[in-house]
């Protein structure tokens, strides 16, 4: 992480750090974007490489491992690169490469080959989280309050916005990925490259705060646990939450569009617009999920996602026709949507020199949701029918709505900028 020296910061004036903020959103659009067009075409996936109905559940229930996989390594290995080369040295490759990574899976023809590149796309897809991640939060100390929320409400309007370019695609080529693959990807790579020189580069980032980190050692009292093992386990928290809501998130993501279409009986375009409207219930969650935490608090905000999720995802499984599934994966969208942001925003200002390091970490553990997620969810379907999809992230959202409160507790408290220059002339932008 960059050394301004002692408590010096760069001066940056509204226009620049207004950009990088822009980038940022852009980031998270591309990334929810990307993800919408792989959900929306499953099907279309499935069919061009023979893995349809309950025959191909398990096939493509090991293409999602191989991804999760991926993105497990990708999302931690790149924290440490982040922290010592900035957020766009970083951040700005992933933009160009990880929306075209997907598209040699519309020729290929084989579980082998389309399990290789499952790997490639979740590294990329891991470091590009990570890293955008790690962005936002240092965006967000020019502006001493909570804004990730919003920075996340970018990733569902993404994938709504793409969504149903992916849904009328999804009607027009039900036997090949490859129009939305190429046509898709190509586009959102030439805006990464535009948005990308705006991200902040390592000398543009502001210094750590020096003020106390909760859990921190006391020298009064030193039994206690130094900063760095209780910083640790505070990750490793942070990271088992986010392991639950990933793996309720991936569910959807990888299997709604098939729960949809067979489990309650619709075409392969409905089923298709409930994922899309998942997508922008998370978008219309994360919106207000910036003052809902301000004004509630981290905790209350937690565990009332718990329970909305919980009871989408019930609500999805027993209600046996389509308008209450697709009411159920919007509150599971609604539930959903601020997790992950306050979580990885609470990682990255407990230690901001470490940002990159902190939050790889937390997403990694969270990622583990797309290694054992494709495992377990298949197992529900293979075993219950894939009318029980929903089962799992109905319990685990629960779990989170229990025990996610009190780990919130832990989450820092946001400071202003260390500069008086460079706090004015944000809060004047």
């Amino acid at each position: 992480m960059a050394t301004h020296g002692a408590g010096t910061a760069p001066v940056l004036d509204h226009t620049r750090v207004r950009k990088a903020r822009i980038a940022t959103f852009f980031g998270f659009f591309q990334l929810g974007a990307v993800m919408l067009m792989w959900s929306t075409s499953t099907t279309s996936l499935r069919s061009h490489l023979g893995w349809e109905g309950d025959g191909g559940d398990s096939q493509f229930g090991l293409l999602a491992l191989s991804i999760g996989i991926g993105a497990a390594v990708g999302c931690f290995a790149i924290g440490p690169f982040i922290d010592r080369y900035g957020p766009r040295n970083t951040a700005m490759p992933t933009m160009v490469v990880y929306p075209l990574c997907y598209i040699p899976l519309a020729f290929l023809d084989g579980l082998v080959g389309a399990m290789v590149i499952g790997v490639l796309i979740g590294l990329l897809r891991g470091a590009f989280d990570t890293a955008f991640n790690t962005h936002g939060v240092q965006v967000e100390r020019y502006y001493g309050r909570p804004i990730m929320s919003a920075f996340h409400a970018a990733y569902p309007a993404g994938g709504f916005v793409l969504g149903l370019v992916g849904s009328a695609l999804a009607r027009h080529f039900t036997d090949s990925p490859a129009v939305a693959y190429i046509s898709i990807g190509v586009v959102l790579s030439v805006l990464g490259v535009v948005f990308g020189k705006w991200l902040l580069s390592l000398d543009e980032l502001l210094p750590p705060d020096q003020d106390e980190i909760p859990g921190a050692a006391d020298p009064a009292h030193p039994g206690k646990r130094s900063a760095t093992t209780a910083t640790l386990l505070v990750m490793i928290g942070f990271g088992v939450l986010l392991l639950g809501s990933m793996l309720s998130e991936g569910a959807v993501l990888d299997w709604g569009q098939e729960f949809v279409r067979r489990a309650v009986g619709t075409t392969a375009g409905l089923a298709a617009t409930a994922v899309t409207l998942y997508s922008g219930a998370q978008f219309v969650g994360r919106l207000f999920g910036d003052k809902l935490a301000e004004y509630f608090g981290a905790r209350l905000i937690v565990g009332a996602s718990g329970v909305i999720g919980a009871a989408g995802a019930l609500l999805a499984m027993l209600g046996g026709s389509a308008p209450l599934a697709l009411t159920g994966f919007v509150l599971l969208g609604l539930g959903l949507a601020c997790m992950a942001p306050l979580m990885l925003s609470a990682a990255g200002r407990r230690d901001p020199e470490n940002a990159g390091r902190n939050i790889g970490l937390v997403n990694a553990i969270g990622y583990v949701g797309m290694l054992v997620g494709p495992a377990a969810i298949t197992v529900v379907v293979d075993n219950l029918g894939i009318e029980w999809m929903p089962l799992l992230p109905a319990i685990l959202l629960a779990l989170i709505a229990i025990g996610g409160p009190a780990l919130m507790r832990l989450v820092p408290r946001y400071h202003k900028p260390a500069s008086e220059t460079s706090r004015h002339e944000v809060a004047t932008g």
